[in-house]
């Protein structure tokens, strides 16, 4: 194996060494447009040794409309606040260790952009509980190992975007320069053929 050979195995054998196996609790889509209505997933893993018997998801303020999908073997209750307005969905039943599920909801979504921080909390038989409430741009959000210790691990997040006012795309000195050499050439070209066909 030469040098540079060499040198590229070892890179990729540390990036996958130092890619963190401590899967977490994660929402999706990441990403969704203004005032729509939106499925989403809840995925939870469970890499302890005892069972999980339940999941809080904390419901971001702004969102309208929260009906959980019922799951089999599973009690689903939609926890809301004085107004009526859901702040939690907790499913109560049972996860075996080193398995995983998926959990979902529709909600209608906030008419303006927004970071929807989904926050939760798993209950162990026993009652320990890991919280995913840790902001992910924190730098001690990046120190898994620490994290673990302590029961924690940072939150995912859905980007709520204005997609329906795009921005006007802005034209590139470079793209026009191209178009009009490539119509300069096409001209060229059908002046060549022109000419060619009159001399035959």
């Amino acid at each position: 194996m030469n040098t540079s050979l060499r040198a590229a195995f070892f890179a990729v054998t540390f990036l996958l060494l130092s890619v963190p196996t401590w899967a977490h609790v994660v929402v999706t889509p990441s990403k969704a447009g203004v005032g729509g209505w939106v499925t989403f997933t809840v995925s939870v893993p469970n890499e302890k040794e005892v069972t999980n018997t339940q999941l809080t998801l904390q419901i971001p303020t702004g969102l309208e409309y929260v009906t959980p999908t019922l799951k089999q073997g599973w009690k689903v209750v939609v926890e809301k606040d004085s107004s009526g307005n859901a702040t939690a969905i907790v499913w109560s039943g049972s996860l075996p260790a080193e398995f995983r599920d998926d959990f979902t909801f529709s909600a209608h979504l906030p008419a303006k952009p927004v970071d929807l921080a989904w926050k939760a909390y798993q209950t162990y038989q026993g009652g320990q509980v890991v919280g995913w409430d840790v902001d992910p741009t924190d730098p001690s959000a990046k120190d898994f190992e620490a994290l673990e210790k302590t029961g924690k691990g940072p939150f995912s997040v859905t980007k709520v975007i204005d997609d329906l006012n795009p921005s006007p795309a802005v034209e590139s000195p470079t793209a026009n320069i191209a178009l009009l050499v490539s119509t300069v050439a096409l001209a060229v070209g059908i002046v060549a053929l022109v000419r060619r066909r009159k001399a035959n």
